[in-house]
């Protein structure tokens, strides 16, 4: 059976990160830096695990490998936001840096990720999804006169 997105430790520590980035956005200061920063930092960390998650569904293989490199290039983002916010004193640094391992951490599994997978592809150990045969179904024309007798044959 196959294991549901929510339940992969990468995607809870991605959300965690959303948690976190989300609390110290409600904490910045009305400035055109805060401003211009908290849009751009909220989409890259909420990218996160929206990748692990489409790319859990689209299976095994190159097409999820596809999404991980989209979500490191996220995680990737949110460290140089994360960076600019301590820079320009936008929140405390505690905070930020809090923040910034945490991203590191999923950083790191998210390359492990990449690299295992990456290896079961070359060496042909990568497992295939599953596909629904095709099907036909007999359907059959009903004539009626009153929508109600549909509820009531």
């Amino acid at each position: 059976m196959a294991v549901n997105y929510r339940d992969l430790i990468i995607y809870k520590k991605a959300r965690e990160l959303v948690i976190g980035v989300n609390q110290l956005i409600d904490g910045f200061p009305n400035t055109p830096q805060a401003r211009s920063i908290s849009p751009q930092l909220f989409s890259a960390v909420t990218s996160i695990g929206a990748n692990i998650a489409e790319g859990k569904a689209k299976g095994i293989g190159k097409e999820y490998l596809r999404y991980l490199t989209h979500a490191q290039g996220s995680a990737n983002e949110v460290d140089h936001w994360l960076n600019t916010v301590m820079d320009c004193n936008i929140a405390p640094k505690d905070k930020v840096q809090q923040l910034l391992n945490l991203n590191l951490e999923v950083l790191k599994m998210l390359s492990s990720a990449r690299e295992t997978l990456a290896k079961q592809i070359e060496s042909g150990m990568q497992y295939r999804a599953v596909k629904e045969e095709s099907a036909v179904y007999q359907t059959e024309l009903i004539n009626f006169q009153d929508p109600l007798e549909l509820l009531n044959p």
